[in-house]
C-alpha cells in the first residue's frame, strides 16, 4: 500500500483524502448549483443535464475506488479490507478533483473513458507524473479537436457579462464544475492548513510566481488583471491539482522553488493558451519534484 508518502507523514491515504474531499464539498455543492438546479429552474437545461453535476462528482468517484479495488485485489492478490483497498492510492481524491475542473459541457464518454484508461495505466507507471493535469490535457485536446472546449454553462453563454472582482468571488465566472468560488476555496484552504493536509506553500509560491509578473504585464499593457487572474481557474489548480501528495516537492525550499516555477511558466503559456497554461507547468515541473527537493536540501544543508 502507498501509504505514509504525503509530505513525509505518517497519515493514512485515507485520513488525508477524505480530509481534503470534505473540505470541498461546500465548493461540490455551489458547483452542482449553479451548473445543474439553477440552470434547470431558470430553463436552461432540462432533466436529463440537471444531474449531469451530480454524475461526473459522484460517477469519477466510483470509477477511483473501482479502480483501486480491481489493482488490489485482482493484480497484487492482496487479501486486506475493502476500506483500505479503497485507499491504497490517492486515485478516488484524483478522480474528484478533476470532476472539478473540467467543463460541464464535456462529453461524458470522452470523460469518463479518458478518467478510467489514465487511472489505471497510472497504476502499471508508479504516478510519476501529476495524473490530474494529464487527464485534463487529454479531455481537452479530445474535446476542441471533436465539438470545441470551452467552460461557460448554457446560463454564461447566453449572455456577455461584465464581471467586477465580487462576482468571481461569489463564483459567477466561467470555470470548472466546482472550481468557481474563490470565497469557498479560501475557506477550503484554511481548514487544509490548520488540519495539515495541504502544503500551502506550494500554493502561496505558485499564485506570487504569477500574479507578480501578470500585474506588471497589466498595467504596462493596460489590461484587465481581476478577468486574466479569474480565467483559467488557476487559484483552484494550485491549490488542489498542483499540490499533489504524490509528485509535488515536500521540503521547504523545495516547495518555494517547484511553486515559484508553476507560477512563471503559467505566465509565459498563458500566452498561448490559458485554459491549459497552468496544467501544462504543473505537468513539466512535477517531472523534477524529486530532483528538486534533492538539490534543495543539498544546497540548504551546504549553507
Amino acid at each position: 500500500m502507498e501509504n505514509n508518502v504525503y509530505m513525509r507523514s505518517n497519515r493514512s491515504i485515507k485520513s488525508i483524502t477524505l480530509t481534503r474531499l470534505l473540505l470541498l464539498v461546500p465548493m461540490m455543492a455551489y458547483g452542482i448549483y449553479k451548473n445543474g438546479l439553477y440552470l434547470y429552474f431558470h430553463h436552461y437545461i432540462g432533466l436529463q443535464e440537471l444531474f449531469k453535476p451530480v454524475l461526473l462528482i459522484v460517477g469519477s468517484a466510483i470509477i477511483g475506488g473501482v479502480i483501486n479495488l480491481l489493482y488490489e485485489y485482482g493484480v497484487k492478490r492482496r487479501k486486506e479490507k475493502i476500506s483500505e483497498a479503497l485507499f491504497s492510492s490517492f486515485h478516488i481524491e484524483y478522480a474528484i478533483l478533476s470532476a472539478c475542473i473540467t467543463s460541464i459541457n464535456v462529453d461524458l464518454f470522452i470523460y469518463f473513458g479518458v478518467l478510467t484508461i489514465i487511472l489505471m495505466l497510472s497504476k502499471f507507471f508508479k504516478n510519476r507524473i501529476n495524473i490530474m493535469c494529464v487527464i485534463f490535457l487529454i479531455i481537452y485536446g479530445i474535446s476542441y479537436y471533436t465539438h470545441g472546449f470551452h467552460f461557460a454553462n448554457a446560463y454564461e453563454t447566453s449572455k456577455v457579462f461584465d464581471l467586477e472582482f465580487m462576482d468571481f468571488l461569489i463564483g459567477r465566472g466561467a470555470g470548472g464544475i466546482a472550481s468557481t468560488h474563490i470565497i469557498l476555496l479560501v475557506l477550503a484552504l484554511f481548514g487544509a492548513f490548520i488540519t495539515n493536509n495541504n502544503k500551502t506553500n506550494i500554493t502561496i509560491f505558485s499564485i506570487l510566481g504569477y500574479v507578480i509578473p501578470l500585474f506588471l504585464f497589466c498595467i504596462l499593457k493596460e489590461k484587465n488583471f481581476t478577468n486574466l487572474l479569474f480565467s483559467n481557474n488557476y487559484l483552484f489548480i494550485v491549490s488542489f491539482v498542483a499540490t499533489d501528495s504524490v509528485t509535488s516537492c515536500y521540503t521547504p525550499k523545495g516547495m518555494l522553488i517547484f511553486g515559484v516555477l508553476i507560477g512563471a511558466l503559467t505566465f509565459g503559456f498563458t500566452f498561448l493558451n490559458p485554459i491549459i497554461a497552468p496544467f501544462i507547468s504543473i505537468l513539466i515541473v512535477s517531472l523534477f519534484n524529486n530532483l528538486i527537493d534533492r538539490k534543495s536540501s543539498h544546497f540548504a544543508n551546504r549553507n
